[in-house]
C-alpha cells in the first residue's frame, strides 16, 4: 500500500507509526487491515495537517477534534439528476473516544503550552477541491459557499481535512476493538490564506509526535475482541515484560505471526 510502519516500544507500550497518506480510502486500508493482524483493543490518534476555518485557531496550533468529525461529500446526483438536491451532503457528527480525548488534550497543552490548543468539531472532506470549497475555473464544482455553509451549520468547527471522519466511523462500527481520536496541525487558515512555514512545521510534527505517544501510552485497553466481538484472552501484561504499558493497563499484541521486536 505505500504505508512506511514503524513498529517498537514507546515508554514500554508496543506502538506503531503508520503513514495513511491522503483521504479516508486510504484510513480505511491502515485501521481494518492494523485489526486484522492484531488481537486486542488498539489505540488510535491520528496525527495530520489541516485547514483552520476560524480564530482562535491559528496557524501552528494543535486543533483537538474532541466534539468528533462531520462528512463532507459531493452528491454526483445534484448534477447527473438535477432535481434540486443540495451539491454537497454533511453527515450528523461522530464522536471520538473521551477517555483518549481527555488524554490527547492533556498530552498536546503540556508539550505545546495550553494557548496551542484549540478544540473544536472537525469537517473531513472526500476532496481536496472541490468539496473543501476550493474554486476553480476548469469545473464545475458549485461550491462557493461550501465552508460558509458548514461554519453556519456548525458552531464547534473549527478545522477541515480529509481523514479524521472516517477513522472516527471505523471506531464507532469495531465492535469495541478500536478507541480513537485525533488532532491536526493547522497548516493553513482558510480565512486569512496564509500557510505555515517549513520550519514550523517540523517543530509543529515533533511536538505533535511525542503527545499522540503520550497519550497513547496512557489510554487503557480491554482483553483481546474477536471478529464476533467477544473477548478471546488477555491482550497483554503490565509485569514489564514489554507487552504491557506498565500503568497497570492492557496493550494489543500482534496476532499469530507476528511479533513485536524492540
Amino acid at each position: 500500500r505505500g504505508f512506511l510502519t514503524i513498529t517498537g516500544l514507546y515508554q514500554g507500550t508496543p506502538v506503531s507509526i503508520v503513514t495513511t497518506l491522503m483521504g479516508m480510502p486510504n484510513m480505511d486500508f491502515v485501521v481494518r487491515e492494523a485489526c486484522a493482524v492484531v488481537d486486542g483493543q488498539m489505540a488510535i490518534v491520528r496525527l495530520g495537517t489541516c485547514g483552520a476555518l476560524r480564530p482562535p485557531a491559528q496557524l501552528g496550533t494543535f486543533i483537538v477534534a474532541s466534539p468528533g468529525a462531520v462528512c463532507v461529500r459531493r452528491d454526483p446526483d445534484a448534477w447527473t439528476v438535477g432535481d434540486g438536491r443540495p451539491h454537497y451532503t454533511v453527515s450528523a457528527p461522530v464522536a471520538a473516544d473521551p477517555q483518549l480525548v481527555q488524554l490527547l488534550v492533556s498530552a498536546c497543552k503540556q508539550h505545546a503550552g495550553a494557548q496551542g490548543v484549540v478544540e473544536g468539531l472537525d469537517a473531513t472532506a472526500d476532496s481536496f477541491y472541490s468539496s473543501q470549497g476550493r474554486t476553480g475555473g476548469h469545473f464545475e464544482d458549485v461550491n462557493e459557499a461550501v465552508i460558509e455553509q458548514l461554519m453556519a451549520q456548525h458552531s464547534e468547527l473549527v478545522s477541515l481535512e480529509m481523514e479524521t471522519f472516517h477513522l472516527l466511523d471505523l471506531a464507532r462500527c469495531s465492535k469495541g476493538s478500536v478507541k480513537a481520536a485525533a488532532f491536526c496541525i493547522a497548516a493553513a487558515e482558510r480565512y486569512s490564506n496564509r500557510f505555515i512555514s517549513a520550519e514550523q512545521i517540523q517543530r509543529c510534527e515533533r511536538l505533535g509526535g511525542v503527545a499522540a505517544l503520550t497519550a497513547l501510552t496512557q489510554c487503557s485497553l480491554t482483553a483481546a475482541v474477536g471478529a464476533d466481538g467477544s473477548m478471546i484472552r488477555s491482550a497483554g501484561s503490565s509485569n514489564g515484560n514489554g507487552n504491557g504499558n506498565g500503568n497497570g493497563t492492557l496493550s494489543a499484541l500482534p496476532a499469530d505471526g507476528y511479533v513485536w521486536v524492540q
